[in-house]
Order: structure tokens, then C-alpha cells, then sequence
């Protein structure tokens, strides 16, 4: 890397060592908020291989490079200080690969995706798009499929990755402002806190017994078939962990789907046998070929079925629960609009079919999860008087 890289008229400094960063860890320890991004890798993982670290203060960007850091303490406990507010863009991703690589999360975080769809301006606005709408500013998106891993780096790597950090301090400085003009901070600071949480549940074991919930046309299997879609996926994600291998790489919801089928009707009648495994028509034979025997292991043993609920499944909506839907959405609609938010932020048709199903299974609105706190706030008179009502 050429020490005269700057970015826009900002220094770029490349840090590769440990006692460096913990310097710079002190340092960031007294700033209100610092910039982070994270370039990786995860094409054929299932954890991402983290490529490069961004941070940028008011004064300098910072290019921390992972493959040469052997210490992350003073990161992490930088992460842990409260009163420095980490500046992130569409953080779902960089929050996964921080939980996965460091073990920890910051404990206060500000997106700046959220923020502008709490404005208005879009609901999941590109960085790029962003920094171009607020500062006048084109930034390059030509870098975006660059190996990260490997070094060095070019100059055009290190003016792309410097670019992604480089602005965000002056983007966020410009929407907090609106933000609490508009009377929306405490609901973007819930936002952000509910985007810390999903990070969190994704790395904890007690989640992977509802990942059954996801797979399309599960709705179709019967109790019995359901029960072994819940081990397949548990099964599943141990081995996609195990292997650092993407799930599909594992097997396809198709195939789990296909076999779940087969093996029901077997199940139910207490007849289930290797043969029925092996022979279950799925796309991907050496799927079975190789997991056969395990997966009858699985299958049989009963002290591995879990508990299933068939009303969280994704199933069609009968007519009057479309209608109720429809409405609902128009109701989120028309109240985001005259908040001057992204319709999709209040109202998204996950959020709404999930307050429709648990109406359906129980009788009652189970204002939780997303459409806790703030949504209910401005939504829970109106959608009840819909969703409530008679057929």
C-alpha cells in the first residue's frame, strides 16, 4: 500500500499490528462515535472469513487488517464501551461476522440504513446511493467482488474500502438530526438495539429447533413429517457448523422436504427402516448415499423430537385473513406516510402475517418480537379494530 493514499482528503492508515491497534483502541475509547465496516468472504462457508476491518474517526480512515492481528482484546473491550456508538450501514452482516470471529457485539450501534428509512428516503438505501443523496459524493462500487483475503492489497482495494468508512460520520450527523427533529430517536435507538439482539439469537443453539418454521411448503407435512423437518434442520445446522460449509452445501430444503414426505407415513405407523431413508426420491442422491444410516439414527430416536407449532408455519391465508392483510397493510401505509417514513419500515408483511397467525392460533394479538414497542404504539388501535373483527 502506497503511504500516500487518502481518501477525499483523508489519511489512510493501514494498521497490521497488534500493539498499534491497542494504542488506537485507547484512543477510540473517547470518541462519541466511530465509523466500522467489514469486508469478508463466504462463498463456500458457512462462517465468513473476515477480510479487512474500517474505521474511520473525525480526523484519519483505519484499515485493520485481520490477518496479521494475533490479539483482539482492546477491540472488544472498545466494543463494550457504552458511551462510543459504533456507525454501521445495513449491519446485519458485519454484526454476524463480529459475533462469529470476536465473540461480542458493540453495545451501541447507530445504522444509518435505518435511519434514512425512518426518513423516508428509502427503505434499504445502498451506502453508495446514500452518501450520494446527502453529500454530493459518488462513490465506487467497482471493488465489491475483490478477494480480501489476499495480499497485498491494491491501491484501488484501499481507496474502496477506506471510501465505505469515510463518510458515514457525516452521514449519520445529518440524519440524527432529522431523526430528532422529527421526535424518532428513541424508536431508531430500539431499531438498532433489536438489530443487536437478532445478531445475538443467530449463534444461539435454542433458535435452531425453529428453524423448521423457514423451509417453504412445510405447512403441507403432516405432525409426524413437521417433527422430522425439525430434526433434519437442527441436524443440519451441526453439520453446516462442523464442516464451515453453507447449509445448502449440506442438503437443499427440497431434498429435507422430499425426505420428511417419505418418511411420515413410516413414522406414524411406528415402520420407519433404512430402506425407507435410502430410498426417498431426492434430487440429490449422494445426500442420502453418504447420510443414510444417520439419518435413520436421527429419525428413530424419539428422545430428539422437539416441539413443533404448525400455526407458525407459513402457510396459504384463507380469504378473510387476506382481507384483514390488505387492510392492515394500507393502514401501515397511510400511517407511515404521514410520519414521512418507509412504509416497509412500520409495516412489512412479515411483521403484519406474523400478528395475523398468532390472532388466528390463540385468539389474540401477541404484540412482541418486532412488533413490540414502537410499531404497537402507532399501530395497535387501528389494526385491532381490524384483525379483531368478526369474518
Amino acid at each position: 500500500m502506497s503511504n500516500s493514499i487518502v481518501c477525499d482528503g483523508m489519511p489512510i492508515e493501514y494498521v497490521s499490528d497488534t500493539a498499534t491497534l491497542n494504542v488506537l483502541c485507547e484512543e477510540w475509547a473517547a470518541e462519541k462515535f466511530l465509523a466500522v465496516d467489514t469486508e469478508f468472504e463466504r462463498t463456500s462457508t458457512f462462517y465468513a472469513r473476515i477480510g479487512l476491518l474500517q474505521i474511520a474517526d473525525s480526523k484519519r480512515c483505519y484499515l485493520v487488517d485481520p490477518l496479521t492481528i494475533d490479539d483482539w482484546s482492546a477491540f472488544k473491550k472498545l466494543l463494550s464501551t457504552p458511551s462510543c456508538t459504533l456507525v454501521m450501514h445495513s449491519c446485519s452482516e458485519d454484526l454476524s461476522l463480529l459475533q462469529t470471529f470476536l465473540g461480542c457485539l458493540p453495545v451501541s450501534l447507530f445504522d444509518t440504513q435505518l435511519a434514512a428509512a425512518f426518513l423516508g428516503i428509502g427503505f434499504s438505501i445502498s451506502y453508495q446511493g446514500l452518501v450520494e443523496q446527502l453529500l454530493g459524493v459518488e462513490v465506487a462500487k467497482d471493488e465489491t467482488r475483490s478477494d480480501w483475503i489476499k495480499r497485498p492489497l491494491s491501491d484501488k482495494q484501499v481507496h474502496y474500502a477506506a471510501a465505505d468508512v469515510r463518510y458515514l460520520l457525516q452521514v449519520r450527523e445529518i440524519l440524527s438530526d432529522q431523526i430528532e427533529q422529527k421526535g424518532m430517536g428513541n424508536w431508531l435507538r430500539a431499531e438498532c438495539n433489536q438489530q443487536l439482539v437478532i445478531a445475538q439469537r443467530l449463534e444461539e443453539e435454542a433458535q435452531w429447533d425453529s428453524y423448521y418454521t423457514n423451509v417453504s411448503n412445510a405447512w403441507r407435512l403432516d405432525i409426524h413429517g413437521l417433527q422430522a423437518l425439525q430434526q433434519l434442520c437442527v441436524w443440519r445446522e451441526q453439520k453446516a457448523r462442523q464442516r464451515n460449509k453453507p447449509r445448502s452445501w449440506i442438503v437443499k430444503d427440497n431434498d429435507m422436504m422430499s425426505l420428511c414426505e417419505a418418511v411420515s407415513g413410516p413414522i406414524k405407523r411406528g415402520e420407519l427402516t433404512l430402506e425407507v431413508v435410502s430410498s426417498a426420491e431426492v434430487i440429490d442422491k449422494r445426500f442420502l448415499s453418504r447420510n443414510a444410516a444417520d439419518l435413520f439414527q436421527l429419525l428413530s430416536d424419539s428422545s430428539n423430537k422437539g416441539e413443533v407449532d404448525q400455526a407458525l408455519l407459513n402457510k396459504p391465508l384463507s380469504a378473510p385473513l387476506r382481507k384483514k392483510l390488505k387492510l392492515s397493510k394500507e393502514v401501515a401505509t397511510s400511517k407511515a406516510e404521514e410520519l414521512g417514513m418507509s412504509p416497509e419500515l412500520l409495516g412489512r408483511k412479515k411483521f403484519l402475517l406474523e400478528l395475523l397467525r398468532s390472532y388466528e392460533a390463540d385468539g389474540k394479538l401477541q404484540w412482541s418480537g418486532d412488533f413490540a414497542g414502537w410499531r404497537r404504539e402507532l399501530l395497535e388501535v387501528e389494526l385491532t379494530a381490524i384483525i379483531a373483527k368478526g369474518n
